[in-house]
């Protein structure tokens, strides 16, 4: 369930024209109409139109929440709200867009589990801004990996065993996993093509133009009839999967995974030529291109992003009352004239004038049979005065609920300030160990100059462990002499060894002790 989804009735659908999807980073838009799916060159504001959207997966988190099942459900938003910030160690000063839904095969006789996404209000407003002032209202924006799902509720993909995807956009690139159909995990990587086209330069030791840079990679993938460029490329994309790699160990681990069945990879601009042997070689797995037939006509029979299509699918779901997607939107459809301020207003004012018009003629009227109604006027007084009494006794009882009302306001008034008093523990604990996260973020920036990069971190009695990798022992060391003459607040460091993994890989453990 998500309490974030807002319902559209029936007669709402029938007066929709078409579904628009839009993708905000690039501004490249599509309809939906008659089954049909086709560009559009020019936003246009339609009320007609149900317009969605989809946000990348570096600009929200994704986690799971497991709470008590006797929370009651009325108390269940607040709850994962407050299980959320704790957990993330979310910014108590800041209101969160949170959206969740639960994980029905996964609970158990005392606990309930819930998927979570989370993201920033300034995020949602500075990505959409431009679109929304544009088409007035944005009715969705799914956070893109969830609409995969979508693949299995269609039937295109069978929803048994673990399925991964890699999905690369010009800004942004993502991991995700669903296991017997459902979403489990999804996480962005830090090689969109951009990135990609970034880390190629300062390998060439040139500038290459971006946009020839990009139409290599869309005719030839990896495999560039250029030597230099095919050999940068190789480099670059051993890196990538030696870092899905690790990442696909780590999920492994955290979901109890002995495998992953398939395996599929695409781009926002189409299959990447040459990357099959990559995943053969750094993931063991066999894998298949992201590209399906949705059963939606592609008029200009160019290739079109795969959450275009996802995109529409979902807003169908949503005409139809049958979507469970997360929907980040904050800029929703205004309501009906009649529930409007400014329509209340005017309906309002058109009746009293309508009053004033017709009092001449209602006063005329009235004096025409005043003398009949004086006696029917008497004969209601016993009415009314029946009535008075029973107004009266209406009026006790009302004040008795409302004394009722007023103790339960009081006991939930005790609740918030619990509430608060736990919300305040949370944020003394995450300010009192400000000093040693901003350290450990330096680390890690100063671990990028050397080359050096971490897989994991822990903590104990006050002394960091850093699983760190590179792919030259000197880099390491260099990177240890680096902490021990800049660093005032390490009391020491300390690695016991570096080795050489089967990949050619040097790793060690550096333990690491603070002020």
């Amino acid at each position: 369930m998500f309490f974030s989804k807002k319902s559209i009735s029936k007669s709402k659908q029938t007066n929709l024209n078409k579904i628009v999807s839009i993708d905000p980073y690039n501004s490249i838009f599509y309809q939906l109409q008659n089954n049909t799916l086709s560009k559009v060159k020019k936003l246009e504001f339609n009320k007609k139109n149900h317009v969605v959207s989809t946000l990348n997966t570096k600009d929200f988190i994704s986690t799971i929440i497991e709470l008590s099942i006797n929370i009651p459900n009325e108390d269940l938003k607040d709850a994962i709200e407050l299980k959320t910030y704790e957990d993330l160690g979310l910014d108590q000063t800041l209101a969160y867009v949170i959206r969740f839904e639960e994980i029905l095969d996964r609970n158990s006789e005392n606990k309930r589990f819930f998927n979570v996404f989370v993201t920033e209000p300034n995020t949602i407003e500075e990505t959409f801004q431009s679109i929304k002032e544009q088409v007035k209202f944005i009715d969705a924006i799914y956070p893109k990996p969830y609409l995969i799902q979508n693949l299995y509720e269609k039937n295109i993909l069978s929803p048994f065993g673990i399925h991964g995807f890699l999905y690369f956009q010009r800004e942004d690139a993502f991991v995700a996993l669903f296991k017997d159909g459902k979403y489990l995990y999804s996480k962005s990587i830090k090689f969109s093509f951009e990135t990609i086209y970034e880390h190629f330069c300062e390998l060439y030791g040139e500038r290459v133009d971006e946009d020839t840079f990009f139409e290599i990679i869309r005719k030839d993938g990896i495999n560039s009839s250029n030597l230099d460029y095919q050999s940068h490329l190789k480099k670059l994309f051993t890196e990538i999967f030696l870092h899905i790699n690790d990442i696909f160990l780590y999920t492994k681990r955290a979901f109890e995974i002995d495998s992953i069945d398939l395996f599929f990879v695409g781009s926002y601009f189409g299959k990447i030529e040459g990357i099959d042997e990559y995943i053969t070689t750094y993931l063991g797995i066999n894998s298949s291109n992201f590209d399906f037939d949705y059963g939606i006509e592609n008029i200009g029979n160019e290739y079109i992003d795969q959450f275009h299509y996802l995109s529409c699918i979902e807003a169908q779901k949503t005409l139809q009352g049958t979507s469970t997607a997360p929907n980040f939107t904050l800029f929703f459809r205004p309501p009906p004239f009649v529930m409007r301020r400014s329509g209340k207003f005017i309906i309002t004012l058109s009746a009293a004038t309508l009053i004033v018009l017709s009092l001449p003629v209602y006063n005329y009227i009235y004096d025409s049979f005043i003398k009949i109604d004086i006696k029917l006027l008497q004969n209601e007084t016993n009415k009314i005065t029946k009535l008075s009494n029973a107004i009266r006794s209406e009026i006790k009882s009302k004040e008795n609920i409302k004394k009722s009302i007023e103790s339960k306001i009081e006991l939930e008034k005790n609740l918030l300030e619990k509430k608060r008093k736990i919300l305040q523990a949370v944020y003394d604990k995450k300010v009192n160990y400000l000093m040693k996260a901003k350290t450990i973020v330096q680390l890690g920036n100063d671990m990028s100059k050397f080359n050096v990069y971490v897989t994991k971190i822990t903590n104990k009695d006050n002394q960091f462990i850093l699983s760190l990798y590179a792919s030259n022992e000197k880099n390491i060391t260099n990177f240890i002499k680096y902490l021990t003459n800049h660093y005032n607040q390490i009391v020491y460091t300390d690695i016991e060894k570096i080795y050489k993994d089967k990949n050619g890989i040097y790793r060690g453990d550096l333990k690491v002790k603070m002020l």
